[in-house]
């Protein structure tokens, strides 16, 4: 797996060369090509923008120097250029430019006003000033190619000046993320004044280069404009021009360009230069320097200076230290978790950022799992110099989890800790089904395979019991663990503590389990103590920032596997805040990422506790097949069970938390048989077969002792199969993996020590390794796949108003937590056909004796444990 292609093939790198080739030799025509007469200046010709090359220029400078890059405008810009020459200057391109562009929805669009004031040394009838009013168009078509077009409007009180209309356009090619070429057809309409002479078109050929890594540190353009010329004992025109642009750290950009005039000329071609600096304050330019060469004045030099004001930022001045505020009002689901994370993975690296304050209102992990998670992005904000402070209300285990890693933990002085130890509860419906008349019929592999019980009995067997409290147990110690390492409190005294809970404010103070009591209004006192200076306190705004790298970056491809696993479509139950993962939604993504030619590596994020073993299996191969091609890397979140842990298997590195739940390697399989319900409500039910077994799978009648027994027949098949997958995934022989399979669950480090998972890791170990083995840059961009989507339902709750968070708050405030469990537990009954094979791990229903309960943004899949 480790021996993979270079991301360019050979017949894309030929495919994108013909192009370049072209456009390369098209400039250095330009140092052969000396031509025959000195360049006439345009009446078109715009007040130069100073250093913006054709194949680069992605602000609003695109609207004069080529229309196609407005597609790459980052965000909206308003800018005003003001170019002065001096009176002897003989060029008449001076004045002033104002521009706006604003991207839309699948087009760029801006419009120029340049009003030109040109110097009395200019030749006639250059020297009357003029106005230009162009409007420029861009098609979005992705980072990598676009095309625009500009019409320009050009007016004077003088004849010859005035009455234009111009056409034109420009495409861009970027099929590297350090190369961008570009063409631009100038005039190609051959415009007329009020004199009815016509303007020559012209064409500009150019190519920009980003040789650091495709960084914007350094860019190097080179290009040619060639003007025709309509009379026959002229010939056109070539006039080249190279640019340079060099970041400056913690200021901006030093730009330079050089344009040599009149190739032809017997003492050397006249140059035309202009260097200044671009000063980015946030979303503030602010641009400078001189404009000179003896084609521009011939005694003195000119300036030049720019003000952009944008809705995007580029590298430059720091701004102020600050302390940014992350509030979280609702539990993080499975996407929103991930989106957490990467924020305060932001965070750490911002150069501005001294702190962060995290400002919970609800539990900031729906898992222990999860938790860890969390912790560790804030032990990362904290190995980057950053200040972490928690301030907590009602708060539970999992904020104390996560928050224990901070450097100080705030509360309310009116709130508390909901916290003295991890519960864990399970549903058993027997006694229900046996009320109702409807009995479960099925078959299992191994007394541990615990979830067929929840159907078929009143209570666990003492196995299931020994089963769940070992898991607690191995969780408990992985929270003691961590909250002991975060507070300093050895484990034993910890665990003391704990058992004295719940807490009021000043008991969990009193107890060491968090620092100092402050309201809300006191929070900005608190940050100040915790920095050890004045503090400014902001929410974090992020804000857009222009793009560092060109075209199509290459990425790593996020695939989440989230929910019960069922076969079809993915697809979700609003009200009962259950999402099912489809296995042809599921598998789509991954080939999707298999054939993308810009994703180099990907990450199986799992969190299911497994469901159909006919999805298992179609997701499984696709993850194979994805894993031969590029690196795979799996990474296990709350729960990866059963069929989860099934699709896991691919053949690439498994991430496990050490609370993760995962194993259960087992089948069940079986039906319920509903007669005794249809009796009770007088409906009677006569079936007629062709042979003896054609109703073996009909919810109708129970399984006959053959039907049974060939039954285990085909699970002990099934489950075979899913060793044999284990086996060959995990370079393990059968009887190896049969010996910690039948059903048993392991939390991540346990399963690491049984050689089921590779190493005990988060997110971002995970993305990290993708990455190295994608030779990616540590910034490399991550593409999440499925697209999030919702049912028919949740999209019309949409509409109305009720987010995914209003839809989880409806369903706490209207639905009993116990009837929730319940139905949520009840899944199966609901979305897996009767004739279904599952590998599915058991479903353990909350308890809320914890910090109370909150709606999750986006719900994953239901949590093992729930801290009481």
């Amino acid at each position: 797996m480790n021996d993979l292609p270079r991301p360019e093939t050979p017949a894309r790198r030929a495919r994108f060369a013909r192009p370049a080739a072209a456009l390369l030799g098209l400039c250095a025509l330009a140092a052969h090509a000396a031509a025959h007469a000195a360049p006439t200046d345009s009446p078109a010709q715009p007040i130069p923008d100073p250093g913006k090359p054709v194949a680069s220029s992605d602000d609003t400078s695109a609207i004069a120097v080529n229309p196609a890059n407005l597609s790459f405008l980052p965000g909206t810009e308003l800018r005003w250029t003001w170019v002065s020459t001096g009176s002897a200057s003989p060029l008449p391109a001076r004045g002033h430019a104002f521009a706006l562009g604003v991207p839309l929805w699948f087009v760029s669009t801006g419009l120029r006003f340049d009003f030109i004031d040109p110097p009395g040394a200019a030749p006639a009838p250059f020297d009357s000033p003029s106005r230009w009013v162009r409007w420029g168009l861009a098609l979005d078509t992705g980072p990598g190619f676009a095309f625009g077009t500009t019409l320009g409007w050009g007016s004077s009180d003088a004849p010859a000046l005035d009455g234009y209309f111009s056409l034109t356009s420009g495409i861009t090619l970027r099929p590297f993320t350090w190369l961008s070429l570009s063409a631009v057809a100038r005039d190609w309409n051959r415009p007329e004044n009020r004199l009815g002479e016509a303007l020559e078109r012209s064409y500009d050929f150019g190519v920009a280069v980003r040789p650091i890594s495709g960084r914007r540190a350094l860019e190097i353009g080179l290009e040619t404009a060639y003007a025709e010329n309509s009379d026959p004992d002229r010939s056109g025109t070539f006039t080249p021009r190279a640019t340079l642009g060099l970041r400056v750290p913690y200021v901006g950009t030093l730009r330079g360009d050089v344009t040599l005039r009149d190739l032809a000329r017997e003492d050397g071609p006249e140059v035309a230069a202009m260097a200044g600096l671009d000063i980015n304050v946030g979303e503030l330019q602010v641009s400078g320097g001189g404009v000179f060469g003896n084609a521009v004045t011939k005694s003195g030099t000119g300036f030049y200076t720019s003000v952009a004001l944008r809705s995007f930022s580029e590298p430059g001045v720091r701004r102020l230290p600050r302390v940014v505020r992350v509030r979280l009002d609702s539990t993080p689901g499975v996407r929103r978790h991930t989106r957490l994370l990467q924020q305060l993975w932001r965070l750490a690296e911002a150069p501005e950022v001294s702190g962060v304050a995290l400002v919970l209102r609800a539990e900031p992990a729906s898992s222990l799992a999860h938790a860890e998670e969390v912790a560790d992005a804030i032990r990362n904000l904290r190995s980057h110099g950053k200040k972490v402070l928690c301030h907590l209300e009602d708060a539970g285990g999992r904020s104390l989890h996560v928050c224990s890693h901070a450097d100080a933990i705030a509360m309310n002085p009116a709130g508390g800790l909901r916290f003295s130890g991890i519960s864990s509860s399970y549903f058993y419906f027997g006694g229900l089904l046996k009320k109702l008349g409807v009995q479960a019929d099925l078959v299992r592999i191994g007394p541990h395979k615990l979830a067929a019980e929840q159907f078929a009995r009143e209570g666990s067997t003492q196995v299931g019991k020994d089963d769940h409290q070992a898991l607690l147990d191995q969780l408990s110690g992985a929270f003691l663990d961590a909250v002991s390492a975060g507070r300093r409190i050895p484990v034993e005294e910890l665990k003391r503590r704990l058992a004295r809970g719940p807490f009021l404010a000043q008991e969990a103070r009193q107890s060491g389990l968090v620092d100092v009591l402050a309201y809300d209004d006191e929070l900005g006192r608190v940050i100040d103590e915790v920095m050890g200076r004045a503090s400014r306190v902001v929410d974090d705004d992020p804000g857009d920032e222009a793009p560092e790298r060109w075209g199509y970056s290459p990425k790593v491809a996020l695939v989440y596997l989230d929910g019960d696993m069922i076969d079809g479509e993915s697809r979700s139950i609003p009200l009962l805040g259950v999402k099912l993962a489809g296995s042809y939604t599921v598998a789509g993504a991954l080939r999707r990422a298999r054939e993308d030619g810009n994703v180099r590596a990907v990450v199986l994020r799992v969190e299911t506790g497994g469901g159909s073993t006919l999805a298992s299996d179609v997701i499984l191969r696709e993850a194979i097949l994805t894993a031969r091609v590029k690196p795979l890397i799996v990474s296990m979140g709350s729960q990866a069970a059963s069929g989860g842990y099934y699709a896991s298997v691919a053949g690439g590195q498994i991430f496990a938390n050490r609370s993760t739940v995962t194993g259960s390697i087992g089948i069940f399989y079986g039906k319920v048989d509903v007669t005794g319900l249809l009796q009770k409500l007088g409906v009677g039910i006569e079936t007629f077969r062709s042979s003896p077994r054609a109703d073996a799978e009909s919810i109708y009648r129970p399984f006959t002792d053959d039907e049974r027994e060939q039954l285990g027949v085909k699970v002990k098949q099934l489950y075979d199969r899913f060793v044999a997958r284990v086996a060959e995934g995990r370079r393990m022989r059968p009887d190896e993996v049969d010996a910690i399979a039948r059903g048993r669950v392991w939390t991540g480090a346990q399963a690491l020590e049984r050689r089921l998972v590779d190493r005990v890791g988060g997110l971002r170990e995970a993305l990290a390794e993708a990455r190295r083995l994608g030779q990616l840059p540590d910034d490399a961009p991550v593409l999440s796949l499925p697209e999030e989507d919702t049912s028919l339902l949740g999209y019309a709750l949409s509409l109305v108003g009720l987010s995914a968070q209003a839809q989880g708050e409806l369903a706490t405030a209207t639905i009993p937590p116990v009837m929730l469990d319940a139905a949520r537990a009840l899944t199966p009954f609901l979305v897996f056909g009767a004739d279904r094979p599952l590998a599915r791990s058991e479903f353990a229903g909350e308890i809320s004796f914890g910090a109370p309960a909150t709606a999750r943004e986006d719900e994953p899949a239901p949590p093992s444990l729930e801290e009481r």
